[in-house]
């Protein structure tokens, strides 16, 4: 994204000059414009970073500062120049009238030795060639109406629009001529993204079924209702779990068939089912809830498709990853998070141990609990557990929403069927569970969601949480 913002009005004048995304594309690779790993930027990755700079610049997102681009200097001017030669050969034969003025105006200067200034004489040499513009005979050349002769080229460049542009432009010129398109940012960051009007995105992902994803995401969704933050659910699953209980206007339940997993890896209809993601990435405000064996072919797509353009190096992103005891669990677990890693390097990733199967104290000597350790104190990741709930009346309330249970009563209970005292048991300890999460999940979603905190603040949250 950041080639594309820096090089954002050649590229417009290439296309002004008719050369397709492919001819772009392959342009920008000969001068060494690549995506990562030096790969050609694809013309579906060019066209979509394209529009979306050109958002950012209509929408008021960029600040401005030149300072610190991400492409060497040498490469941006020869980028220019190519912009400037492309199509030169169909194009440069209709500006011939402003070549002429500009002649006119260079020889006007030695054939008119009586008048005071150039301007007179040059409006009044180059009126038998001016003259159906001035709309005025020969022999009147009255400064007024003609105040010189960058007056007498203005009426032409209306009918093509372009040309003047071309004609003053003809030597190189080290920066975009464009002072609406964005300027180069920060090459750390995806800069122009961030700040109040961004949103982040945090993905809930394990290939490994059973360890809790589902209902890791219903806690995340629970707790941002709660707290009243706004995000849409993004649901990759065989059956509409979380789709039927908060419903299609939070939930978009896009279903994993059986043809669909057929096609996975086998060319354009996979990518093109994966493309709609990177949009939805560079808006921001979603959750996605990724089922079983889904987040592999999300990591194939993300890996060619130019991922790095919409996300940057993933700073608004946030991968939580939940494993239990089962060793299956486990391992695909922190292959996982490996993997995140070279797609987003700086995501947040999110180790939540479900202790459903198990407590993971007794793992506190294996080759987990080393690697864990050597990942959180060298790689960043962090830690959070996600206890089974151990109340009587859960069993009861499985089939209802979180932020709901976490707002009933004891007489809510008694009229699912449980006694009073039960009732009152369970809802201690209900409470209890909810709040323990709600600590746990609610920096995350803050961090995410929350417009108008700042990094700092968020940070110092989210590890007092913890």
């Amino acid at each position: 994204m950041q080639a594309v913002r820096e090089s954002y009005a050649d590229i417009g004048l290439m296309r002004e000059r008719g050369l397709s995304w492919a001819d772009i594309s392959d342009v920008l690779a000969k001068l060494g414009v690549t995506a990562r790993d030096n790969q050609p930027i694809s013309p579906v990755t060019l066209r979509s970073a394209f529009f979306l700079v050109g958002n950012e610049g209509r929408d008021g997102v960029a600040d401005g500062d030149a300072a610190g681009g991400a492409t060497p200097r040498e490469t941006l001017d020869a980028v220019h120049r190519a912009a400037l030669a492309a199509g030169q050969s169909t194009d440069l034969p209709e500006p011939a009238v402003a070549v002429d003025v500009a002649e006119t105006t260079d020889a006007a200067e030695p054939g008119a030795p009586d008048s005071e200034t150039p301007e007179p004489e040059g409006a009044a040499d180059g009126a038998p060639k001016a003259g159906p513009l001035e709309s005025s005979p020969e022999p009147e050349p009255e400064p007024i109406p003609v105040p010189g002769p960058a007056s007498a080229a203005a009426p032409e460049e209306p009918t093509p629009a372009p040309v003047p542009d071309v004609s003053r432009t003809q030597a190189p010129i080290p920066k975009a001529p464009d002072p609406h398109v964005s300027t180069p940012q920060d090459s750390t960051s995806n800069r122009p993204w961030k700040g109040d009007r961004m949103l982040g995105t945090i993905f809930v992902l394990n290939d490994r079924g059973g360890v809790g994803k589902t209902l890791l995401s219903h806690h995340l969704m629970a707790t941002a209702m709660l707290e009243g933050l706004q995000l849409k659910v993004v649901e990759y699953e065989v059956n509409e779990r979380l789709n039927r209980l908060f419903g299609p206007e939070v939930v978009e339940h896009r279903r994993i068939t059986q043809d669909f997993m057929n096609m996975m890896g086998s060319g354009d209809g996979f990518y093109e089912f994966w493309d709609q993601i990177g949009p939805e990435l560079q808006r921001g405000g979603r959750l996605y809830d990724f089922g079983g064996n889904i987040s592999q072919w999300f990591f194939n797509w993300a890996e060619v498709s130019g991922f790095d353009y919409y996300v940057g190096e993933g700073e608004r992103l946030t991968f939580m990853v939940p494993v239990t005891v089962d060793l299956a669990s486990l391992s695909t677990g922190m292959n996982t998070l490996e993997r995140i890693a070279t797609i987003a390097p700086k995501a947040k990733r999110v180790l939540v141990e479900n202790g459903f199967s198990g407590p993971f104290s007794q793992l506190d000597d294996s080759q987990y609990a080393r690697r864990k350790a050597e990942m959180v104190e060298r790689e960043g990741v962090e830690v959070i557990s996600m206890a089974p709930c151990t109340a009587p009346a859960w069993a009861r309330l499985t089939g209802h929403r979180i932020d709901e249970v976490a707002q009933m009563t004891r007489e809510d209970l008694v009229k699912l069927g449980m006694t009073p005292p039960v009732a009152s048991r369970s809802l201690i300890i209900i409470h209890e569970w909810l709040r323990t999460m709600r600590q746990a999940l609610s920096p995350y979603l803050r961090d995410a969601f929350n417009q108008s905190a700042g990094p700092a603040a968020k940070t110092g949250a989210r590890q007092g949480a913890l």
